[in-house]
C-alpha cells in the first residue's frame, strides 16, 4: 500500500478492509458449499426458488461458520490495526513502539492491554450476537 498511497492512515485503512475480507469470504464459502445437498433439495422439493433457497436454508445453516470468519477477521483488524501505526496510522501502536523505541515497559504494556482487552471484548460480543 506505501508505494500506492503513502503512508498514512488511509493505506492502513484501505489494507486492513484488503485484509480482512480473506477470511469472511473464506468462511462464507466453506459454510455455504457444506449446507447437505438433501437440504437443498428438500428446499426445492417444497417450491423455494434458489434466491429462498439462499435466503431461508443456506445463509442460517452457514451462519455459525460466516461468523466464526467474522470474528476472526475483526480480531486480525484490532491487531493489525496496532502494527499499522507503524505506517503513520496512529493509535495505541503508537505507544508500543514508542515503549520498544526507548525501552519503556510501561509504554509497551500501556499499549499492550488496552489491545488484547479490545480484541477480546469484540470477540466476545461478536460471540453473542453470533447466539443471539
Amino acid at each position: 500500500m506505501i508505494p500506492l498511497f503513502g503512508i498514512g492512515r488511509v493505506p492502513a485503512i484501505i489494507a486492513l478492509f484488503i485484509y480482512s475480507l480473506l477470511p469472511i469470504m473464506r468462511n462464507t464459502y466453506i459454510g455455504m458449499e457444506n449446507v447437505s445437498p438433501t437440504l437443498k433439495d428438500s428446499a426445492k422439493g417444497m417450491g423455494m426458488t434458489s434466491f429462498q433457497s439462499i435466503m431461508q436454508l443456506e445463509i442460517p445453516l452457514a451462519m455459525p461458520v460466516i461468523m466464526s470468519g467474522i470474528r476472526v477477521s475483526a480480531v486480525y483488524v484490532i491487531s493489525w490495526a496496532t502494527i499499522a501505526s507503524y505506517i503513520g496510522a496512529g493509535g495505541l501502536g503508537d505507544l508500543i513502539f514508542s515503549g520498544l523505541n526507548l525501552f519503556q515497559p510501561a509504554l509497551i504494556i500501556g499499549g499492550t492491554i488496552p489491545v488484547t482487552l479490545l480484541a477480546l471484548v469484540v470477540d466476545y460480543l461478536l460471540g453473542l450476537l453470533e447466539k443471539g
